[in-house]
């Protein structure tokens, strides 16, 4: 950066500073850059006043409610709200379902393992039933067999 023809034979330029250039911090002192022309500031003046024109009071006029809804946006917000419900109220619905469904799934599965004990306990009874004898037959093989009963000789007869 080359400086202007009267600057080089000057040795006290201000630092180099990389700002705007403004009154207080340019790059060089003013007189350095014969180019270079700081802003004045303008004299301040008042601004000027728009005249303020006041409205007649209009008459009054009554709100209805379809007024009232319209400027708060009520159906957007109502909308939203019963979404939410809908959204709540469905979710309530099928969990109170799957508790249901859980529970006759227990009641069923409590049943069910009630069946297959008696089941068990029918065929226990079944099998000591086919290899059980009656007493008439036991004593027809005895007696076929050349058994009897043992006399007891300290018996009194």
């Amino acid at each position: 950066m080359s400086m202007p023809e009267n600057n080089r034979g000057r040795k006290n330029l201000d630092a180099i500073r990389v700002y705007a250039p403004s009154r207080g911090n340019l790059a060089v002192s003013s007189e350095a850059l014969p180019y270079t022309r700081v802003a004045e500031p303008l004299p301040k003046t008042e601004p000027r006043r728009r005249p303020v024109l006041v409205p007649n009071a209009p008459a009054k006029k009554r709100r209805t409610l379809a007024d009232l809804l319209r400027e708060y946006k009520f159906l957007p917000k109502l909308g939203a709200v019963v979404c939410v419900l809908a959204v709540a109220f469905s979710l309530i619905v099928m969990l109170s379902g799957f508790n249901s469904i859980s529970a006759a799934q227990k009641d069923l599965n409590s049943l069910s393992k009630r069946v297959s004990e008696m089941e068990n306990v029918v065929e226990k009874t079944n099998v000591e039933y086919l290899f059980s004898i009656d007493i008439g037959s036991a004593h027809d093989a005895a007696t076929a067999a050349g058994m009897s009963y043992a006399v007891n000789p300290n018996a009194g007869n």
